[in-house]
This record gives C-alpha cells, structure tokens and sequence, in this order.
C-alpha cells in the first residue's frame, strides 16, 4: 500500500466556504439619526436585540438587579473572562441555554398566565 502525500492540497478553500455556512448572519445595521429625532419601535427593538443601545437617546437596554454568593460571583466573572466575553454576554447565553433546554414548559406558562 503506498502512502499519499496530502501535503500540496489546498484545503483553504474548504475550510472558508465551512466558516462562511457556519457563521452567524450579519446584524442588520441600525440607522442613524439625529439626537432629536425620536427612534421608532422596530428600531428600539433591534438596538436592544444586538445590545447597541449605548449612546442612543430614548434606548435602554432592560434591567435587572441581581444578588450572587461569592462562589458563583467568582464563577460567572471566571467563565465569562475565559470565553472572552462580558459578564452579561456570558450570563445571557447561559439564560438562552436554559430558554432552549425548557422551551415547552415556558410555552405552557405562557399559555397558562394568558388564561388568568
């Protein structure tokens, strides 16, 4: 059996067009306006879905005030620093985890709170 040389076989190609059908779609652009026009709804919304609201008037992202033992402080800041995010970022997507892993059950509590 002979041994092939797979040395001088460009794989680029194949690696960027896998990047390129895994990557996440490019956020749409929010428009720009000036400081004394007012932003529409739909523009609030995708400012605060991308987590761009910083330095637009009238665009707050939603706020909580939470309260962590050390342990889990010390965790949260450790994994968000290790996988290069902030520790929003990083709590958010452990929330989006746990929306994923019960959806169904958060569907029927909502079904549920519409009925009372």
């Amino acid at each position: 059996m002979a041994n092939k040389d797979f040395s001088k076989v460009k794989t680029s190609p194949v690696y960027s067009t896998i990047a390129e059908a895994t990557a996440d779609p490019a956020p749409q652009p929010i428009p720009k306006r000036k400081r004394d026009t007012p932003p529409t709804a739909e523009e609030i919304q995708l400012a605060r879905e991308q987590s761009r609201t910083r330095g637009r008037k009238g665009v707050k992202m939603l706020r909580i005030n939470m309260a962590f033992t050390p342990e889990i402080h010390e965790y949260i800041r450790t994994m968000a620093q290790v996988r290069g995010q902030t520790v929003t970022q990083f709590t958010e997507a452990v929330f989006r985890k746990s929306m994923e892993d019960n959806a169904e059950i958060y569907e029927q509590a909502k079904a549920f709170q519409k009925i009372l």
